[in-house]
């Protein structure tokens, strides 16, 4: 199955035009014609199955024939991470996560961050890419980068939350302190680590400190190794 993005899909719509980009990738690249039928979904669990009526590179317009709503995922894994140096190494990053089934991630500048800005649309196209490319039907929703303050001044009372950090005494495993959950958040930290300050700011927070392990990982290594571990978590 081929899969198609249209972020404004709703359940009421009859049509649809697709913007230029997919258009063409449907039209030139994959040669669809009148008459195709394909599947769409808009990133929030709406799944179209919709039949094309004008084969436009400029605006490729389908007729929807059915609408599905899917449920969300019951496992909720939530990454706040330090912007790496290279953007290519956080857009990999956002790739990674949209397959394995993150439903959120935060950038976080935290004092040692090398980058303090971000372009939120290149994550977000790399999202989308993978969407496609893994069929899924819910991408991750990406915020605007904050300071690591403003990011625990946010509520999370309903989420399992932890710090992963490479500090002196170094915590407990992941895998060993965190329990059975629905909802679990976890702070990765730049390539400088976390200052001493930032982890006791999120310890004030209630959130735990852990380990990732004995080796020193890349930040965008760590946040994968993270969701792995709370995904292996919620199935033994």
């Amino acid at each position: 199955m081929q899969l198609f993005l249209h972020n404004g899909l709703e359940a009421s719509d009859k049509t649809l035009v697709f913007d230029p980009e997919e258009s063409k990738h449907l039209v030139k690249v994959l040669r669809h014609k009148a008459g195709d039928q394909i599947t769409i979904t808009n990133n929030r669990g709406l799944v179209a199955t919709a039949t094309i009526t004008q084969a436009s590179h400029k605006g490729c317009v389908v007729s929807i024939d059915q609408t599905v709503q899917h449920p969300a995922p019951t496992q909720q894994i939530h990454i706040a991470i330090a912007p790496t140096k290279q953007m290519e190494r956080l857009e990999w990053f956002v790739e990674k996560a949209t397959e394995l089934g993150v439903s959120r991630v935060s950038p976080i500048i935290c004092q040692h961050s090398e980058r303090k800005a971000l372009r939120i649309d290149r994550l977000e196209k790399r999202r989308d890419a993978a969407v496609k490319q893994s069929l899924s039907y819910y991408g991750v929703t990406i915020d605007p980068e904050a300071s690591i303050v403003d990011f625990l001044n946010q509520d999370f009372s309903d989420t399992d939350c932890y710090i992963a950090h490479c500090n002196h005494e170094i915590p407990d495993h992941l895998l060993k302190v965190s329990a059975m959950h629905n909802k679990a958040l976890v702070l990765i930290g730049p390539e400088g680590d976390f200052t001493p300050e930032e982890v006791a700011l999120a310890l004030t927070k209630g959130f735990k400190a852990v380990s990732l392990g004995d080796r020193r990982l890349r930040t965008e290594t760590a946040g994968i190794a993270a969701v792995q571990i709370l995904g292996i978590k919620s199935i033994v």
